[in-house]
């Protein structure tokens, strides 16, 4: 039997809200760097809010 392999990736996007909509600042490969991640977008940039969400992104063929 075949070890299952997964067909997504999950990336960690920092966005923030400059005035015209949410935006992607930052894209993380683990949680714990996206949350550092908004931790400094939000002590750096206190006058803007900052979000941090998950997505699911397709694996390459190449990199399977």
């Amino acid at each position: 039997m075949a070890k299952y392999v997964r067909k997504t990736h999950d990336e960690w996007h920092t966005q923030g809200n400059y005035g015209c909509g949410w935006e992607t600042v930052t894209i993380d490969e683990t949680y714990a760097e996206g949350k550092q991640m908004l931790r400094d977008y939000r002590e750096n940039e206190p006058q803007y809010p900052h979000r941090l969400i998950k997505r699911r992104v397709q694996n390459d063929e190449r990199s399977v």
